[in-house]
């Protein structure tokens, strides 16, 4: 059975594993423009920094921080340059120097912020495994995958994404409607 953690939970998974979901770790080191999400968790994290858990994340959460910060500083750009998508699509900013600046500060992000303090929890995802996350229901796919490794190494996510609500797995968040499902 499955438990859904608040903050005041900390103490009873703090010698558990912590997987970080992409939109923590964006809440936690790139500007997302929701200062009272982004200082909720700074506050958990500082927390749980206090009482020296363990940190994860994985291939497919860091692909998903790059991805949603360089789309983010994409948008920023189109509306601080007044261009269109149209106009200056996507791989030609990615291209640019612009682009490149910021691929730049994300992968230092990347590095300094989070390989340098979380550790890299791998899966080599199977066919049977690829194979039942072939039905449809609230998880996107690279969802299922968190969700697997979460099962494996008994991990406990810290995550917003209410797409988790009905997941079989311990949960950490300070989203209302993960913890009182």
């Amino acid at each position: 059975m499955s438990h859904r953690f608040s903050k005041n939970e900390l103490s009873i998974i703090k010698d558990r594993g912590i997987l970080f979901d992409a939109n923590i770790l964006i809440y936690l080191f790139v500007s997302t423009g929701s200062q009272s999400l982004e200082n909720t968790y700074s506050s958990l994290y500082n927390s749980l920094l206090r009482l020296n858990a363990t940190y994860y994340v994985n291939f497919i959460i860091i692909s998903e921080v790059v991805n949603r910060a360089i789309k983010n500083d994409y948008k920023n750009y189109l509306w601080k340059t007044i261009q269109e998508e149209e106009d200056f699509p996507f791989k030609k900013f990615r291209n640019c120097i612009d682009g490149q600046e910021a691929l730049t500060d994300i992968y230092q992000i990347i590095e300094s912020d989070i390989l340098n303090r979380f550790q890299v929890a791998g899966k080599a995802i199977n066919k049977a495994e690829i194979m039942a996350f072939l039905k449809v229901d609230n998880l996107d796919f690279s969802d299922k995958a968190i969700e697997l490794i979460c099962k494996e190494n008994d991990f406990v996510l810290l995550t917003h994404d209410g797409d988790f609500r009905d997941s079989n797995i311990d949960i950490l968040s300070l989203n209302n409607d993960i913890i009182n499902n």
